[in-house]
């Protein structure tokens, strides 16, 4: 097993034993966590932290990751799988649902002397709105009926005339 396959299997445990103090074993202090659209690009080890792994745990706490795909060569590993959890705090402007839900993502890393130096990012956050029972074709729908403009003046919720 690689150096870095290794890296990544011991970061992915900590991560299911909820493990955020701590991460400065696996991550360079100035890594970059390129993350999806909604989420956005976290730079350095405190920012993901605070802007990504903090929010993500207070909304699923019980979550656990299953690599079903993982692999590794020389400074790259990739993997796929689900994220189990309940949905019990606010994400993403999402309320709590109280829902159980898989949220399928997929990583790449490439690590550098020993530590995680970036990490690419997608998580199906279009699936888990349809566990959630929001019907997404007519969510996608409604966004491409409006200006980009119609989402960047307040809140569009608080806008009913425009709906």
């Amino acid at each position: 097993m690689s150096e870095a396959l290794e890296l990544v299997e011991r970061m992915v445990d900590a991560l299911n034993e909820h493990v955020i103090e701590g991460q400065e074993e696996f991550w360079s202090e100035d890594m970059v966590w390129h993350g999806p659209a909604g989420i956005g690009t976290k730079q350095g080890l405190k920012d993901f932290q605070e802007n990504h792994q903090r929010p993500f745990l207070h909304a699923f706490p019980d979550k656990l990751a299953d690599d079903q795909i993982r692999f590794g060569t020389g400074q790259w590993v990739a993997a796929a799988g689900t994220q189990r959890a309940t949905h019990k705090g606010d994400w993403l402007g999402i309320p709590a649902s109280g829902a159980q839900v898989e949220v399928r993502y997929m990583d790449i890393w490439r690590a550098h002397d020993g530590r995680l130096v970036e990490n690419w990012v997608l998580i199906d956050i279009l699936g888990f709105l349809e566990q959630l029972g929001y019907d997404v074709g007519s969510v996608l729908r409604f966004i491409g009926s409006k200006p980009p403009s119609f989402f960047e003046e307040s809140d569009p919720l608080d806008r009913e005339d425009q709906v």
